[in-house]
């Protein structure tokens, strides 16, 4: 069984697309590494979407991409996550780049 996990998300107000790219692929993604350790999801991605039809206005800045091997294992990842000190540290450096308001997650449980 595989468990992914889809978040549409938002850059925080007052910051470029670029800069909200960096932070979210090297700074965020490396601490997010370094709480985990070896809870750390099998596969972790970010694309950005680029216009091609439809609507003017995007809804959602980047889209991130993890994969777990089982359920279980998201839930340790979240259980570690939600730890007082842990939760402090995201939580900071989320708000320097994301806009936590209008962040949806999406989970696909594939067998």
């Amino acid at each position: 069984m595989v468990y992914r996990v889809y978040m549409l998300a938002v850059k925080a107000p007052g910051i470029s697309l670029e800069e909200f790219k960096d932070h979210w692929d090297n700074k965020h993604l490396a601490l997010l590494k370094e709480i985990a350790g070896d809870a750390y999801p099998t596969v972790h991605e970010h694309r950005y979407p680029e216009k091609f039809a439809g609507t003017d206005a995007y809804h959602f800045d980047g889209i991130g991409y993890l994969e777990f091997k089982s359920k279980n294992e998201f839930l340790r990842l979240a259980s570690i996550a939600e730890m007082p000190e842990n939760k402090a540290r995201l939580d900071a450096d989320e708000k320097t780049f994301l806009d936590k308001s209008k962040i949806q997650m999406y989970v696909v449980d594939d067998e």
